[in-house]
């Protein structure tokens, strides 16, 4: 097989399979349906990822894209001995940036999301490795600046509810965007907004 023929094959199955688990769900999907919206061979998902359990461990990655995160990151850095009020605020400026800023925030960033919001709802197999491998990481990181911004332990329960506090502002917009955009008249939304809504959220968990 040619090897851009071939490159170009996984990269049309990984597209078509955030598309088709974004609609219906890591159970419902079906390899079939994937190959057929990636114009390839059903036996494809098995030569490229080997089953449909890899390919949505595949697609997991790409929700998280790791480059990405770490674009972001260092766009909005601060120095390591910076106020931690700083350093908070770069946090969260990042990951609203993360989740929001893909422009026109439809397409693949969108079926991102929805996958996302459907591990939430029902839970897959890899639900513990999505955990492991990229939320632990990001909530571990979060508390620890809460931590430091109170002056009490990472596990006080002080630092857990603030930081839940904090990702359900980051949040509310993504999980209520089906309702608020029903609204009249329909609230703006924070796509468009961006940097008012982290200017917002920073504020808000300062203040608190």
């Amino acid at each position: 097989m040619n090897r851009t023929n071939d490159v170009n094959t996984k990269q049309a199955l990984l597209l078509a399979a955030v598309r088709v688990f974004a609609k219906k769900g890591f159970r419902a999907a079906t390899v079939r349906e994937i190959c057929q919206l990636a114009e390839a061979n059903v036996a494809a998902v098995n030569y490229h990822f080997g089953s449909k359990d890899s390919l949505y461990a595949a697609v997991l990655d790409h929700t998280f894209d790791l480059e990405k995160t770490e674009a972001l990151r260092e766009r909005f850095a601060v120095a390591d001995d910076a106020p931690v009020e700083d350093r908070l605020a770069a946090y969260i400026r990042t990951h609203i940036h993360e989740i929001y800023a893909d422009e026109g925030w439809s397409g693949v960033a969108s079926d991102h999301w929805a996958i996302f919001l459907m591990e939430m709802a029902t839970p897959s197999p890899h639900l513990d490795s999505l955990v492991q491998d990229h939320i632990q990481s990001y909530a571990g990181d979060l508390r620890a600046l809460v931590s430091e911004f109170l002056g009490v332990p990472p596990t006080h329960r002080m630092v857990m509810d603030a930081a839940m506090s904090i990702w359900s502002q980051m949040f509310d917009p993504l999980l209520m965007m089906p309702i608020t955009d029903r609204f009249r008249p329909p609230r703006p939304r924070v796509q468009e907004n961006l940097e008012a809504f982290a200017d917002h959220v920073i504020t808000f968990t300062l203040g608190g």
